[in-house]
């Protein structure tokens, strides 16, 4: 179901973008009608997590299982708008954003580039057919 999921989201996408662009605002709301972000644990942090301060046309999306410094590289040379981390890379607190450490390098590039972070994490593996009941269906468990 996960998979049929995405799927779906990737050819609505497909589809709009004939017709006209798709904001990060639109392309968020659909993102959260796959996985609602209340179905996330509470100590988790997900959703939309970087913004730009412009508004960008999302026209590129990189899926990433957890965004680190070489992901980062190959968003930037790809043009993505919007980075979809399954792992939300900012987790605790940052106090600042400097080059000190990759977390905040990666966030200073997002901003930088104009580029866009979204994560769901719990909200994707609660989903019914999601993650956890993917995982749990490679095991045999009846859930």
């Amino acid at each position: 179901m996960l998979r049929n999921c995405i799927r779906t989201v990737a050819w609505n996408t497909t589809r709009t973008m004939s017709n006209m662009p798709l904001t990060l605002n639109s392309v968020v709301a659909e993102l959260n009608k796959l996985a609602p972000l209340s179905l996330a644990e509470s100590w988790d942090n997900v959703g939309l997590l970087i913004e730009p301060p412009t508004q960008p046309i999302v026209r590129h999306i990189l899926l990433t299982n957890d965004l680190t410094e070489s992901v980062m590289k190959e968003a930037v040379a790809s043009s993505v708008n919007l980075i979809y981390s399954y792992h939300p890379p900012i987790f605790a607190s940052l106090k600042r954003i400097t080059s000190s450490t990759w977390k905040e390098r990666i966030v200073g590039h997002c901003l930088e580039n104009k580029i866009a972070v979204y994560s769901p994490h719990t909200a994707l593996d609660a989903l019914k057919g999601g993650v956890n009941d993917w995982l749990a269906d490679t095991f045999g468990t009846v859930h």
